[in-house]
């Protein structure tokens, strides 16, 4: 499933191999837990298990825990 098509605080993992991120973002990799807050524009914004705000492609594969 693709990250743009789940609903606010969902929580997930990571399983794209490639995740895109913009350039201040922080890293993000396969296996990574993420909630998923909001589509904004071709990104996703998300928090890590850590409480940082992150930002992943929309079209990252991504699969429910």
């Amino acid at each position: 499933m693709e990250a743009y098509q789940l609903k606010y605080k969902t929580k997930v993992k990571v399983v794209d191999d490639n995740v895109k991120t913009p350039p201040s973002s922080i890293p993000v990799k396969k296996g990574d837990i993420i909630t998923i807050q909001r589509l904004d524009g071709m990104y996703c914004n998300a928090i890590d298990c850590e409480g940082n705000k992150i930002y992943i492609a929309a079209w990252t594969e991504v699969e429910f825990i």
